[in-house]
């Protein structure tokens, strides 16, 4: 009888440690898919307008800029400062946000007000969804100064 219950305690352990694994290989949300935006990049081929670039929220750790990254409340970086002018350039009909690289309850409005009339999840994070519905400034590659057009 002791064997029994051996057994079924090693079957219950094994089985406990196989469904903590899972659990820990589920996805969370929106974030598991990409990388917390952690800084903004530069990038002249996505405005595609010679003698302009875009600076746009991007994950970077030294290699490839990735830009489909997520940010939302609470994320601090120049990658939010990057979405607030964006905001303030090319969506003018949210009122102004202070440029600051931090991502509060104004952001969140402002992207939730996006998304909405972009049709899209309105959650107020910024995400890859996002990224491809907005509006981006573009900037002189001469002065680094706003051209007046959004991309």
């Amino acid at each position: 009888m002791n064997r029994n219950r051996f057994k079924v305690g090693a079957i219950s352990a094994i089985t406990g440690v196989i469904s903590t694994l899972l659990v820990g290989l589920t996805a969370s949300p929106a974030s598991a898919a990409t990388e917390q935006c952690n800084t903004a990049m530069v990038s002249t081929r996505a405005a595609n307008i010679p003698g302009r670039y875009l600076y746009l929220p991007a994950f970077y750790l030294g290699e490839v800029a990735n830009y489909s990254c997520w940010m939302a409340k609470g994320s601090d970086s120049d990658g939010v400062k990057a979405l607030q002018g964006a905001i303030n350039h090319c969506h003018n009909s949210i009122p102004n946000l202070v440029p600051d690289g931090i991502y509060g309850d104004a952001t969140k409005a402002a992207v939730r007000t996006i998304q909405t009339r972009a049709g899209i999840k309105a959650d107020g994070e910024y995400g890859p969804n996002t990224y491809a519905v907005m509006s981006f400034p573009a900037y002189r590659t001469v002065d680094n100064v706003f051209s007046g057009t959004c991309v």
